[in-house]
C-alpha cells in the first residue's frame, strides 16, 4: 500500500456501507491501530488477489473430481 505521500492525488471512491458495517470497521482498525482506510484498501486487495487466483482453484478442482469420477468407473465398472 505505497501510498505515502501520494494520498492527495490518490483516486477516491464513495461507497455506502450498510448499517452497521462502519462501526465494524472502525472495532477492527481502532483493535489493530491501523486507519479505516488502510483496512479497506488491504481488504479490495486481498479480495481482488482472491479473485485472480478463482479460475485456477476452479480449474483444480475440475480435475480432481475428473480423477475420482474415473476411479469410481474403474471400481464398478460402470460409466457414472
Amino acid at each position: 500500500m505505497p501510498l505515502k505521500g501520494k494520498s492527495r492525488t490518490a483516486d477516491k471512491f464513495v461507497v455506502r456501507l450498510p448499517e452497521g458495517v462502519r462501526d465494524q470497521v472502525a472495532e477492527k482498525c481502532q483493535a489493530a491501530h491501523i486507519s479505516m482506510n488502510s483496512y479497506v484498501v488491504q481488504a479490495l486487495e486481498e479480495k481482488l488477489a482472491r479473485d485472480d487466483g478463482e479460475p485456477d482453484l476452479l480449474c483444480s478442482i475440475n480435475a480432481r473430481l475428473a480423477a475420482v469420477e474415473q476411479r469410481l468407473e474403474c471400481s464398478t465398472g460402470q460409466p457414472s
